[in-house]
Order: C-alpha cells, then structure tokens, then sequence
C-alpha cells in the first residue's frame, strides 16, 4: 500500500484514524503507520514524511465517511482550498471554534501533523449529498460587547452546538472570487460539517464574526427560517477596548475584512486610530441597523448573563436544563475569553479612558445610530 492509498485510508476508516490519533508518542504514531503502510516490505523507511508530502495534495475523498471524524479548519481562499482536521470532542470546549480546533491537535501529534486539502469545487459539486442544517440561531455583534459570554452560557448545555467565530466561516465570505451561488453551496455544506461535528443532533448555534454583519443578505436568503440576535454595548466603551487591544479589524492593519463594508476609509480617519476606529464601529452599528426585521432580538451589554438565559434562549428556541443552569451561573462568574479568570466588570473604567473631547466626538458620531439599535429592544 503506498503512500496515497495509507492517507486515503486514513481519512475514511474510523478504526485506523482512531488508532493514530491515540498516540501520544511520535515513536508509537511512526510505528502505527509502519503497520499501515507495509513500510518494511516496500522499503520505505518514513512513511511519515511521505504521508506529510500528501497535504499538499488535494484529495477527493468519501465525503459521508470523512464527515464522520474530520471537520473543516480552515479556507486557503489563494488556493481556493478547505483544509480539515480531526473533529474536536465535547471535552474540547473553548470560547472561539479555533481554540477548540487548536486545543484538539494539541492533544494529538497526528492531529497535529496530517492536515489534508478538498477543493471547494469538489465540496460544492458533493453538498447535495447532504441534509441542509437549520441552525436555531445566529449571534451578530459589534466586538467587546458581551457576545463571547452570551455564547459561553448557551454553549454550557450539551444540547446546543455553539460554533463561534469559526475563521473557515469568515473567510469563505471574504472570498471576493466566488459568486455569490458559490458561496451559498459552499456555506451550505461548511456549516453543516462544522454541525456534524458537535454532535449532529444538537441544536446549532452560530456567533459570527464581527464584521459578518455585512453578510447579512446572503445569509438571511440562506437561512430565511433563522433567528438572530444582534449584541451591542455603548460605542465608547466599546472603543476603549480596542485601545487596550485593538481586535484584526479595528488595528488600520488589514482592511480586507473590511472591504464588503467600508469602501475607503477616510484618509485622515486612517491616520487617527480612534477616528479609524470610529468609523469602522459605525459602519458595523449602521449595517446592524438597516438588519433589523423580524427575526432580529437586540440584546444590550448592560442585560447579560442574564438574558442568555431567558430572553436569547426563547428567541432561539432552546433550552436549559437544570443541571445546565447550574453550569450557566458557573460560567457567568469565568471572563468570557479567559474562563481561568474570574469576571470584574469594568464598564466605568473604560468610559474614563477618554478625554472629554473624544468622549464628546464619539456621542456626536455613533450616540445615534447606538440609540435606535437601543430602541429595537422594544419593538421587535
């Protein structure tokens, strides 16, 4: 068996997979795949490396079978390529699908090493073989502003999927090559996959990337039945977050994920941090608000943990049980990025960050728009 037909094998056996990925020693793993390969009789003295050589290849595998244990981990858009791994276990929980990802081939040097490649073509001609997901509910936000914990306390119940901000997700969208049927097949089949691989069974919870809020349209045409909710918090303390630690598009660094939302920015806006990023908070708050319909529950900073437990639960349909509940409280008490740490609010802090002519500056621009997401608390 060569190099090709062992990581063929690999990717759809759930035996040989299993026995792999349970190595805990680059000794045992060698060995395993010594076993596989018939290593010694063909002479090959490192199937490892011929098995590597194989991630630069794109495969074609049996889709239903690689579903089975292997999830999408990330989209090479130059490339127009997923890359998958191991799919992580519930035990894996973090607060972003990433670190769940990450966490998992931590946890296994082959995980770690066998990263194989599908065109999206490939995904896109083969996503009729599957049932379309019906997520319960999408989570939009504008950064900093509670999401992460409302997402944290839904994911405590074994009976939600909660994928949160998953990067294959994002830069599928971002992908400006793909027409839009492109991305809707491909979406279609990304999130499906990434459903299978909490559980299946689950309901599916999906907390999108800041910036995905530009997305909306397409992604209310795809999930029509969806509902949504929008987290927001006041623009300033908002933006002094980002002054502590400006998040991937909020550092004037990399406007591609931008670019769907902001058509330029302002010349003397990119020279000011703030004033960029007073901007790009009021683009994200401006798309939010021309989103708003029926499907839409804002929820305000200022009604979690709370409302995660009531309010966002009913709007999506799901539950908790009470067992759950008692996790839930646990949660709310953990830093939602950082659940080792406990949680000390500091919202009054971050309004003294500013002097009073930012302060005043930032009301003139975003008070506004932050006002009538406010008032959609009540009317929808």
């Amino acid at each position: 068996m060569d190099s090709r037909e062992v990581y063929s094998r690999l990717l759809e056996s759930e035996e040989a997979l299993a026995q792999c990925v349970a190595c805990r020693h680059f000794d045992d793993l060698l060995a395993t795949l010594q076993r596989y390969s018939d290593a010694e009789e063909q002479g090959e003295s490192d199937p490892l490396s011929a098995l590597i050589a194989c991630n630069n290849e794109e495969v074609e595998p049996d889709l239903p079978l690689l579903l089975r244990q292997w999830t999408p981990v990330r989209y090479v858009a130059a490339r127009k390529r997923v890359i998958w791994g191991v799919a992580p276990t519930a035990r894996e929980w973090a607060p972003f699908w990433d670190e769940r990802i990450a966490t998992q081939r931590a946890r296994s040097i082959f995980g770690s090493i066998i990263k194989p490649a599908t065109g999206i073509e490939y995904l896109i001609r083969h996503s009729h073989l599957f049932n379309e997901v019906r997520p319960a509910g999408f989570i939009f936000h504008l950064s900093r502003c509670g999401s992460t914990l409302a997402s944290n306390l839904l994911a405590v119940s074994p009976a939600h999927c909660v994928i949160s901000e998953s990067s294959v997700l994002t830069e599928l969208l971002l992908d400006k090559e793909l027409t839009e049927s492109q991305k809707a097949e491909a979406l279609r089949f990304l999130l499906a996959a990434q459903g299978l691989a909490g559980g299946g069974d689950q309901d599916l919870i999906v907390k999108w990337n800041a910036w995905d809020i530009g997305f909306w349209p397409l992604l209310r045409q795809l999930y029509p039945d969806t509902p949504s909710v929008f987290v927001i918090r006041r623009p300033e303390e908002i933006l002094a977050s980002h002054q502590r630690l400006a998040g991937r598009h909020m550092a004037a660094t990399d406007l591609s994920v931008l670019s769907h939302l902001v058509a330029k920015v302002d010349d003397a806006a990119s020279d000011v941090l703030l004033s960029y990023q007073m901007e790009v908070l009021g683009a994200l708050m401006n798309s939010m608000a021309q989103s708003l319909d029926s499907s839409v529950l804002v929820v305000d900073y200022t009604e979690l943990p709370d409302a995660a437990e009531n309010r966002i639960a009913d709007h999506f349909g799901v539950s908790f049980s009470a067992d759950d509940l008692q996790r839930l409280k646990s949660r709310a008490g953990q830093y939602s990025k950082d659940p080792s740490r406990s949680f000390q609010g500091d919202s009054e802090d971050k309004r003294r960050l500013f002097s009073a002519q930012d302060a005043s500056m930032i009301s003139q621009k975003l008070d506004g728009l932050y006002t009538r997401l406010l008032e959609a608390r009540h009317t929808r």
